[in-house]
């Protein structure tokens, strides 16, 4: 019996919160407690979790899948000082996560590290979810960091910015300093999260920063700033999606728009890119955001109603849409996906003729409390 698992988890009951993420995710995982011995644990296939105590227990010897595909290795500990950094990173750990992190900010990043595995970014992002503050004209809002890169910034603000406001955003506490403590730029995209509207999606475009700014910037990011709760301390392995994918994608290679229902109360009508038995992309539609859960219903099935699946929105590729992943799919609704997925034009062979035009996946965004469980 193959004795692995997508995630391991490894501590001794501390670690209750990542279970809750990885639950929520729907991820395959093995939670091990007080394990005789490290022949116990199983292997990781994608990532590995355990504590700062664990991590030192086990040396180098992390149960993780390594060759070609090498697992993910994150460690969460209550203490972060830069002898610990330094024992876990000569260790090969990937990222140490201080134990006060918000839970948002440490689902954020489990999510990123299972489901971005098969980019290179040539620039680094990194969530933080600390609290901080802009400024727009004369006005100043509260506001959560919750991603940073040298070139751009992600927040949740409780005010209806607008693409193109210059803004002033005053880091956390904790990552000021004398060169470093505000940093401005324009705003590239807003969007509301939800239907509420009390909060906006804000994604910012950093302006240039002098030297010594760009110097503390770049110690925040590659986890040598103390004062960062979430640390990345060895570079990432790279990982080909190709190899990893478990059923082929199949894509409408056409420019598409994206329909919103007149009546408000109605399910919004998107337009999908391409699809997998694992998931879909979908053009992008104010409102849906990383992280939020949704159903879909998607049409071309046998028999002309619509399969309904739950989703995550798990990746924002910018003008290219939106990505999600498919969640606890029962065996029928992955036969389902699968006949689909047959039925439709493979990416390679798609071209300019009018044929492929009916091979496009048309959803209807419903919600999730509409699904129903079988």
């Amino acid at each position: 019996m193959d004795n692995s698992a997508s995630v391991v988890l490894l501590d001794d009951g501390e670690l209750d919160r990542v279970r809750v993420i990885l639950e929520r995710l729907g991820v395959e995982f093995a939670l091990c407690r007080r394990p005789r011995s490290p022949a116990e644990v199983p292997r990781a296939r994608d990532l590995f979790v355990c504590t700062g105590r664990r991590a030192l227990e086990l040396g180098g010897r992390a149960p993780v899948e390594r060759g070609a595909h090498p697992a993910r290795w994150l460690c969460v500990h209550g203490q972060d000082f830069g002898e610990l950094r330094a024992q876990l990173r000569d260790l090969g750990v990937h990222y140490l996560v201080h134990s006060s992190v918000d839970q948002e900010t440490l689902r954020l990043l489990i999510a990123n590290l299972l489901h971005d595995r098969d980019e290179r970014r040539e620039r680094a992002r990194l969530p933080l979810g600390g609290e901080a503050r802009v400024r727009v004209g004369s006005d100043t809002h509260p506001a959560k960091l919750v991603e940073l890169s040298t070139k751009a910034a992600r927040l949740r603000v409780e005010a209806p910015l607008e693409e193109g406001d210059w803004i002033s955003l005053e880091l956390p506490p904790d990552l000021r300093s004398s060169a470093l403590d505000v940093v401005s730029g324009h705003v590239a995209r807003a969007e509301p999260e939800g239907t509420a509207a009390k909060a906006w999606s804000v994604a910012i475009e950093l302006d240039p920063l002098a030297p010594e700014a760009s110097a503390e910037l770049d110690a925040i990011l590659r986890g040598a700033h103390p004062g960062t709760r979430v640390s990345p301390l060895t570079e990432l392995p790279p990982r080909k999606p190709s190899d990893r994918r478990r059923s082929p994608r199949r894509a409408y290679r056409r420019r598409v728009a994206a329909l919103t229902a007149h009546d408000a109360q109605a399910p919004q009508v998107v337009l999908g890119h391409d699809l997998s038995a694992e998931g879909i992309r979908i053009a992008r539609q104010p409102g849906l955001v990383v992280g939020q859960r949704i159903a879909l219903g998607l049409y071309g099935t046998a028999g002309g109603a619509p399969l309904v699946v739950e989703a995550e929105i798990v990746r924002d590729h910018g003008p290219r849409g939106l990505g999600l992943v498919f969640r606890d799919v029962t065996p029928e609704q992955r036969r389902s996906l699968e006949a689909l997925v047959d039925g439709l034009v493979p990416l390679e062979s798609l071209g300019g003729d009018a044929d492929t035009a009916t091979r496009l996946i048309v959803s209807r965004v419903l919600d999730s409390g509409s699904l129903q469980k079988s």
